[in-house]
């Protein structure tokens, strides 16, 4: 199998018209509605586009704080819109930033920490499909060690290093049927690894590329081969 794909694609605010509404400090009722962030506090903000914005503003004028952001799909035939994703948590200067969690379109889960409208930091991520991530992202990208994903099809789990959304290397468990501890390049086990099954037999070996028979050839085509060195058993 392939390994993960990459997360939901990035979300941007709607920051083009839009009225706003401020919530009294002692009531919590909401005033009337305006036409631009005029002062700090918390408001109600309702772009054109049908997205909104419930939370808080600083002195500049930018989303700080606690809030939560909605944004809508199109209008359907009878001229409603349904919820298209949503985001509840902090924001610092305008930007997710601190711990939130979004909802993507395609109705992945996103729970964590967050940097500049990206997720960074640790995390939980749970695809619609049902697999799940639990590590550090970079830049909106899984990247650091100890990070874990399991797949809901099978329960197997990899856990290892991480790099820019690619997993290097650690460890795939199979449910019932042990694991292989290696590299991995491209999305699949690559160079040397080893074998583990649950009667404790183990082999180690390389994942091996085709190759050219001539030094002036380009290699032939084809999944790399598994060469396993003679196998040994841990059970006593």
């Amino acid at each position: 199998r392939l390994l993960p794909p990459r997360t939901a694609a990035k979300m941007g605010d709607e920051e083009s018209d839009y009225k706003i509404s401020y919530y009294d400090k002692e009531t919590g009722e909401l005033g009337e509605p305006g036409v631009w962030v005029s002062e700090p506090g918390k408001a109600k903000v309702e772009y054109a586009s049908g997205d909104s914005y419930d939370g808080e503003f600083n002195d500049e004028k930018m989303k700080h704080g606690q809030g939560i952001y909605t944004w809508m799909g199109e209008e359907n035939d009878d001229g409603e819109r349904a919820v298209k994703a949503t985001y509840t948590g902090s924001y610092a200067d305008g930007k997710r930033c601190g711990v939130g969690k979004m909802t993507f379109p395609n109705g992945d889960v996103y729970e964590g920490e967050w940097k500049d409208n990206k997720m960074n930091g640790e995390g939980l991520y749970k695809y619609k499909k049902g697999d799940i991530f639990s590590g550090t992202y970079v830049d909106g990208l899984k990247h650091g060690e100890n990070g874990t994903y399991e797949y809901g099809e099978d329960q197997s789990r990899l856990t290892g290093t991480w790099e820019k959304g690619n997993f290097l290397s650690g460890n795939w468990e199979f449910e019932g049927a042990g694991s292989y501890s290696g590299e991995f390049k491209g999305g699949k086990p690559a160079g040397k690894g080893k074998f583990t099954f649950v009667n404790g037999v183990a082999q180690e070996g390389e994942y091996a590329v085709p190759v050219a028979a001539e030094e002036d050839e380009e290699p032939p085509e084809g999944e790399p081969t598994w060469k396993g060195n003679p196998v040994y058993t841990s059970v006593s």
